[in-house]
């Protein structure tokens, strides 16, 4: 049979049947390794729910911060307040070191007051002795001479010995001013009686001009005055 004969009715009747179009199956997302989330309510209540803890942290750390920043201002002024308590302290520490220092040396005044005022006599009769040597001394009263030297050697070591304790000799009153505080005045005279200075020029009213009896001092005080002759004031 040839086959030409057959093909014929074949492509007549494919003509007169309408095509259809081939069903294709839906690709699911699965296949390549996506997962679709359908968005729902729960999932907007869950992002809200984030978002308001996490507001709630952050009023929570800057509430802390400025409790924290409150604090640290607290203290620093309580620095403040303990470095002037130390200050204050200190000051009073010093303040208490120095009148210990004082009482301690008005004390030690007190305690040698009386002897030294006491010594004060020999030192006199020493003084009055070495004045009464006429100098210069023959160079054959080899004696006299010994015991003027042993005089003065005792003189010097009693002055150093006052000087160490704090008592000292009121030197150079000749010409000063009267002070009642410092001088006890033992006899006073017109100016036009009173001799002149070293300089030759006359001493002028309430000076002192004679000194009979040497003043002491011991620290700041008096031990005892000097007894002078003053020029009578005008």
């Amino acid at each position: 049979m040839n086959p030409r004969s057959l093909t014929s009715p074949l492509r007549s009747l494919t003509r007169s049947v309408p095509l259809r179009p081939v069903a294709q199956a839906p690709v699911s997302a699965a296949r390549f390794g996506v997962i679709s989330r359908p968005y729902s309510e729960s999932s907007k209540s869950s992002e809200e729910t984030f978002h308001a803890q996490e507001d709630k942290r952050l009023a929570e750390l800057e509430a802390g911060k400025k409790e924290a920043d409150k604090k640290a201002a607290e203290f620093e002024e309580q620095v403040k307040e303990m470095k002037k308590e130390m200050q204050y302290l200190r000051a009073d520490v010093q303040t208490a070191t120095r009148r210990a220092n004082e009482e301690k040396a008005k004390a030690s005044e007190f305690a040698i007051t009386s002897f030294a005022r006491a010594l004060l006599s020999t030192a006199d009769v020493l003084t009055t002795a070495l004045k009464h040597v006429p100098q210069p001394i023959p160079a054959e009263n080899k004696a006299l001479a010994d015991l003027h030297q042993g005089v003065e050697l005792t003189h010097k070591a009693l002055l150093k010995t006052f000087e160490q304790h704090g008592v000292k000799k009121v030197d150079d009153l000749l010409g000063e001013q009267f002070d009642p505080n410092m001088h006890e005045a033992v006899f006073t005279v017109p100016k036009e009686v009173a001799p002149p200075k070293k300089d030759g020029t006359s001493h002028g009213p309430g000076e002192i001009f004679d000194v009979s009896k040497e003043g002491w001092t011991i620290g700041n005080r008096v031990l005892r005055p000097a007894q002078v002759g003053v020029v009578s004031p005008e």
